[in-house]
Order: C-alpha cells, then sequence, then structure tokens
C-alpha cells in the first residue's frame, strides 16, 4: 500500500467523527422543531380552548340577563326587533331565539315564514328539564345550514319554566377567529362532535371558507381523543385526508365532565422539519464540499511531497 492511499484513509477516518457530528446534530435540530411546532400548536389550541370556555360564560351571562327582563317573560312583537338588535352586537352567533316549553319558536332574531319546532333540540329539551344554563350538541341549524352549538337558558317566572332563550355558536365563526391568527403555515384544522362527525374542516392550505368533508364521520385511524375535558393534549394519526399528521387536540367542554366535541390542529411531520431541511440540506451541501476540499488536499499533499521526496529507484 503506497504513502498516498496510507495519507487518503487516514484523512477519511479523521473525517468520520465530523459525519458522526452531522448526523447527531441534524437528528437534534429535527428534533427542536417537532418539539417547537408541537408546543405552538399547543398554545393555539389551548387558546382557542379558552375563547370557546370564555363566549360560553358571556352567553349564559346574555341570556340570563335577557330572560330577567319583562319583554322576554311576556314576549310581544318588539321581540322579533330587540334580538335583532342584539344580533347586530354579536358576530359570533348566528341567531338568537325565544321558544315556548313545547318547543316552537316565539320570535328571534332571524325572520321565518311559518313555525319552526326545535323541541327534539338536545340543548331546548335539557334546559327545560335542568332549569339551568346548557350548552347543546354540535348541530347543523335549521334555519342558517351552518354548523353551530345550541346554547340556552330558561326563562322563569315565579319559579315556572315559561320558556328557553337560545343562542346559537357559529363554529365556522369560531374557526375564522381561530385561522386568523398566527395559525403554523400547512396546519390543518378539524372540529368534530362527541360522535365523530366533522363540523369544521379547514385542509392544509386553504382558507377557513373552502371547508368540505363537512358531516362525514372521521375514519377508524383517525385520532381517537381522550377523556381529558379541559387541556390540549398531543396525538398522532390519520387524517380525514389520508395523511398522518401530530395532532394537537382540545376538548371543547359541554360543562359538567364531558366534552361536547373535540377541536384538532394538525400538521405532517414534512411540515414542521420544512425550515430545518433547508438549514440540513446547506450544512450537508459544506460538509461535502469540506470533505473534497480535504481529499484534494490529501492527493496535492501525497503528490506533490510524498512523491517528490520518495527515494529515486524506489
Amino acid at each position: 500500500m503506497s504513502n498516498q492511499t496510507r495519507l487518503f484513509i487516514l484523512v477519511f477516518l479523521a473525517f468520520l467523527p465530523t459525519v458522526a457530528l452531522f448526523v447527531h446534530a441534524d437528528r437534534s435540530l429535527n428534533e427542536a422543531a417537532i418539539e417547537s411546532h408541537e408546543a405552538e400548536m399547543l398554545r393555539l389550541a389551548n387558546r382557542a380552548g379558552r375563547d370557546y370556555r370564555q363566549i360560553l360564560q358571556d352567553t349564559e351571562s346574555l341570556l340570563g340577563a335577557l330572560s330577567e327582563t319583562t319583554e322576554f317573560r311576556a314576549p310581544s312583537a318588539q321581540c322579533n326587533r330587540t334580538l335583532s338588535a342584539i344580533m347586530g352586537h354579536m358576530n359570533h352567533y348566528t341567531a338568537i331565539q325565544l321558544i315556548e316549553p313545547d318547543g316552537f319558536v316565539t320570535c328571534g332574531s332571524l325572520a321565518i315564514d311559518q313555525s319552526l319546532f326545535v323541541g327534539d333540540r338536545y340543548y331546548h329539551r335539557a334546559a327545560m328539564a335542568s332549569g339551568e344554563f346548557t350548552v347543546g350538541e354540535f348541530v347543523v341549524g335549521r334555519l342558517t345550514s351552518k354548523p353551530i352549538v345550541g346554547l340556552a337558558h330558561p326563562v322563569e317566572v315565579a319559579g315556572e319554566t315559561r320558556g328557553v332563550l337560545a343562542a346559537y355558536l357559529d363554529l365556522d365563526e369560531l374557526a375564522n377567529r381561530i385561522y386568523s391568527t398566527d395559525v403554523p403555515e400547512g396546519a390543518s384544522l378539524t372540529v368534530i362532535d362527541r360522535r365523530g362527525k366533522v363540523m369544521i374542516r379547514v385542509p392544509a392550505g386553504v382558507s377557513a371558507s373552502a371547508a368540505d368533508t363537512i358531516g362525514a364521520y372521521v375514519p377508524e385511524s383517525f385520532p381517537q381523543p381522550t377523556g381529558e375535558t379541559q387541556n390540549a393534549y398531543m396525538l398522532d394519526g390519520v387524517d380525514v385526508d389520508g395523511v398522518m399528521k401530530h395532532f394537537a387536540v382540545q376538548p371543547l367542554e359541554a360543562g359538567g365532565q364531558r366534552a361536547s366535541g373535540h377541536l384538532l390542529i394538525g400538521m405532517t411531520e414534512g411540515s414542521m422539519l420544512a425550515s430545518t431541511e433547508v438549514v440540513g440540506t446547506r450544512r450537508l451541501q459544506l460538509l461535502a464540499v469540506g470533505a473534497l476540499f480535504m481529499f484534494v488536499l490529501a492527493w496535492m499533499f501525497g503528490h506533490y511531497t510524498l512523491l517528490r521526496d520518495r527515494p529515486k529507484g524506489a
């Protein structure tokens, strides 16, 4: 084996630790990028949960105050105009209605041409039965055809429930409020009810107004929410578009110890690592250039030094 060959082997062995350090640093950079994106997704999901709970509290206060007024204890023709005026300041509702104990709408912020029955809705039945503020199921509104959550407060007169005031939370507006903030690029947003039906769906790279798959049930491979009812947590699973993703899951509570649905923000690992891949590619290019430079130096040293110093006739 010639001295020049030995020199090349020595340079190669000396370069191996550099390669090992590069691989370790690249893996650490990817892990840090994933952890950073997951922390951001959890922060955003937790904020969505806080916004949702705040809306529920504000709605309970609003409906409770309205239920104490004479106008809604003994409704008149003014009822429609009053609720329409209130709706002008409440863009996160689709409608507010006063409902009779039998389930027919007495008046509301939206005009109706004929009698409208909502007595089969959970929020009405639960408010009438419990005499307390109630958060309903995720449903599609009969007047607006939009995904909503019914929020109901009983109207009591002399200890007797005379009806229910209901406000309908606009889930499209909730999605828009989340997407108007710093949602990670490439993320998808899905809201499902407790049965796994899709109520809101914003595919990655599409605005909240371009929702799809509404009303479909999520596949079995979709991440299955746990029994947590307050804080966001991470799960992995296959999204409704068939792509494997990391998900931040935020329970949307309905009061008590149950969640009426879940909000999920999903991202693929590729999207999470998009920025680090650019950095990693540049570092790999620099490493390759460095390796080439070292081997060229080794060849030049061997050719012009070792061969020149070789004894004649050797």
